[in-house]
């Protein structure tokens, strides 16, 4: 016999593992740590080649200035401002990353357990269905 409610959540399950498996799934099988880790990690990359460029963009827009100061020996001064310039936008890219990581960590995390609780419900209703289609006679009469 066909249990609509099991069939509903089965469809619930796949749609689930079919819409979240990219991002949640993948997210699951970390760490904490481990995860807001990698998403760290993968911001210093992005973040220094963004700061190359944009510094470089920076660099051929004020061409004039920084010839200026490069003729004026002040060297030192430009190095300064760009490495300040690199460290604080580094310091706030991975702030915003570590956040960012920790949220859709434990979304995730409250996603997988939910979706862990329905599995178990559906286990339960399969064990009960078994159990059950075990004790009947092929009469219909119970052992």
């Amino acid at each position: 016999m066909l249990n609509t409610e099991r069939v509903a959540l089965m469809t619930r399950l796949a749609r689930y593992e079919k819409k979240e498996e990219k991002r949640y799934l993948k997210i699951g099988k970390y760490y904490r740590s481990d995860y807001i880790g990698i998403s760290l990690l993968k911001n210093f990359f992005a973040s220094t080649i963004a700061y190359i460029l944009i510094l470089g963009l920076v660099v051929v827009y004020n061409m004039e200035t920084v010839m200026h100061k490069m003729s004026g020996l002040k060297v030192e001064s430009f190095i300064f401002e760009a490495v300040v310039g690199y460290i604080l936008m580094l310091a706030i890219y991975s702030g915003i990353t570590y956040t960012v990581a920790s949220i859709r960590y434990a979304k995730a995390i409250k996603s997988l357990e939910d979706y862990d609780r329905s599995l178990k419900k559906l286990e339960k209703d399969y064990m009960i269905e078994t159990q059950g289609a075990l004790r009947k006679k092929p009469g219909g009469h119970f052992r």
